[in-house]
């Protein structure tokens, strides 16, 4: 793991400081570490999160090489929601969404493996300079810092754990692993422990490290009011304990602990109302969802956001940024034409759901599409794809300039997935009426129109089936936010982008019976080199596994 190192050293050197609140981030000169404050050690972390050319792959045209928003992108092309609807020679995604050359020996294995390594050595830094041992002795400061730093650590590992594990899937088998995460690297770890550090345990790695992180961050800022929604607060470690529990009720679920799996999703559904209530948030609008100027690109433009990154318009790049990608009503990148809803999903949607508003039916007429594009209703009926998205907003509205339209706030967690955790969690833990309650409420009070009122009762007559009708409309809220990808490995769901009447590309178009072998990460060959061991505990190469259905 020298490599982690490495890269680690170079970010924290490369951090960014603050004025005033972290969206206002700008980059400054490189400094050594021992010159880089705490301070500016911990605020550089939510920048270092959005930074493009985070691998150094950009330096060789690598337009995927943009961070955690990157990350998100990736793993929703993983699913079969995602579908690109342009020319699939402009997707810098197509590996992950096409299932081809994920192996060890790509550059790709670098956005997720190097990334989160580097992330968790700044968190680290910042763990190592306070002294702990006594919270009650810490300045206010101090302990807001180190509250930050946990809660960091501890989203770095959650996603490292959900990315690597290898979970049992129709394709692939590789039950020398099963049960192993990734290797943990603390302060501690010393360059020579981690050329020799195997991959841990999943159940060690929850309770040794996520929820030990969780549990400090949640003490550290107990009495924290977070200035804004670009700052780690008490709700969002909330939340993450949400997902945190709701991820281990269904793996005792599967490893047949009834009781540790009932008692786990308890603590998921209680957390996730903990978050809804100490965020104070609400869930979005009709109007601020399809707000043609602000729609899922600003954190303050709504009051759903629990926590969000910033891009400064100095950081944007014409390409290495969400929303050259995801973005469709744009004229600076090649990819306006790019992403859309999988034809059946969106047939799925509700009439009444105003949520079908986020892509364009193949009907133009149906619905009087809100634009920040002065030309929309010429724009959307020739230039766009039937299913073509509209969710993801330019940044105020600036369609033609890159460095105003691309600098979007990203999305990290709302409000609504809390909603969704609990009604899940509740049914889980047994008490399938009122998960389905809990669901029923949420749809009809937040996303039907006219009145209308939702009702899965007779969807859901079993656990399994509203499961299935949760993970429906979970699919729909939250497409393109990086989110859905996990919960149907967890889940065990299939993958289907092959059907009669598929929007998707042909080469796109995999079936899987069950989790897709692809959503088991590969360790990089990097990291195999500088930590042998890791190379006889590495997850098998899915690529190709898979032959596109043809019809």
């Amino acid at each position: 793991m020298n490599n982690v190192f490495k890269t680690a050293a170079a970010a924290v050197s490369v951090v960014f400081l603050l004025e005033g609140c972290i969206k206002e981030a700008t980059p400054t000169d490189v400094a050594t570490e021992d010159q880089v404050s705490l301070e500016t050690t911990v605020r550089g972390i939510p920048a270092a999160l959005v930074q493009a050319g985070s691998t150094g792959y950009a330096n060789q045209g690598a337009a995927w090489d943009f961070a955690l928003p990157a990350i998100h992108l990736a793993t929703e092309s993983m699913t079969g929601d995602l579908v690109v609807t342009g020319n699939i020679g402009y997707d810098w995604f197509s590996q992950w969404g096409t299932n081809d050359a994920l192996g060890a020996d790509y550059a790709v294995g670098a956005l997720t493996w190097d990334n989160y390594y580097t992330w968790i050595m700044m968190a680290n830094s910042v763990i190592s300079q306070i002294d702990a041992s006594d919270l009650s002795s810490l300045e206010s400061d101090e302990k807001t810092y180190l509250g930050f730093a946990y809660a960091y650590r501890a989203m770095f590992y959650f996603d490292l754990v959900r990315l690597y594990e290898f979970k049992k899937n129709t394709v692939t088998q590789a039950d020398d692993v099963l049960g192993l995460g990734v290797p943990i690297v603390l302060p501690e770890t010393t360059e020579a422990q981690a050329k020799n550090n195997p991959r841990a345990k999943v159940d060690d790695i929850y309770d040794t490290v996520i929820f030990p992180d969780l549990d400090m961050a949640e003490e550290l800022l107990a009495t924290y009011a977070a200035p804004d929604k670009y700052t780690i607060s008490l709700a969002f470690v909330y939340g993450m304990k949400a997902r945190a529990y709701l991820e281990r009720g269904t793996a005792f679920n599967d490893a047949g602990n009834t009781a540790e799996s009932v008692s786990a999703y308890k603590s998921a559904a209680e957390y996730a109302r903990k978050a809804i209530t100490a965020s104070g948030c609400t869930p979005l609008t009709q109007d601020q969802w399809e707000d043609p100027i602000n729609g899922f690109n600003n954190a303050g433009s709504n009051n759903a956001w629990i926590w969000g990154l910033a891009l400064p318009s100095e950081s944007v790049t014409n390409l290495f940024c969400f929303t050259a990608h995801m973005s469709c009503e744009n004229d600076w990148a090649p990819y306006h034409a790019g992403r859309g809803i999988s034809r059946n999903l969106y047939n799925s949607i509700n009439l009444k759901d105003f949520r079908r508003h986020s892509w364009l039916d193949p009907d133009r007429g149906s619905y009087d599409y809100k634009s920040c594009r002065d030309d929309a209703d010429k724009y959307f009926a020739e230039s766009l794809a039937d299913y073509a998205n509209i969710k993801f907003r330019p940044a105020q509205g600036a369609y033609e300039a890159y460095n105003v339209g691309g600098a979007a706030d990203h999305c990290c967690m709302r409000v609504e997935e809390m909603y969704f955790i609990e009604a899940e969690a509740t049914a889980q833990a047994g008490d399938l009426a009122g998960g389905i309650s809990l669901l029923n409420d949420f749809m009809t009070s937040y996303r039907m129109m006219d009145g209308a009122s939702y009702d899965c009762s007779a969807r859901s007559t079993t656990l399994s089936s509203f499961i299935n009708e949760l993970m429906l409309q979970k699919r729909i809220e939250f497409w393109g936010e990086g989110i859905v990808m996990f919960d149907m490995k967890r889940l065990d769901m299939s993958s289907k982008r092959g059907y009669v009447g598929t929007n998707a590309p042909a080469s796109y178009r995999l079936n899987v019976d069950g989790r897709a072998p692809y959503w088991n990460f590969v360790i990089t060959r990097g990291e195999t080199q500088n930590n042998p061991v890791i190379a006889t505990q590495n997850n098998p190469d899915p690529s190709g596994r898979i032959e596109p259905w043809n019809g």
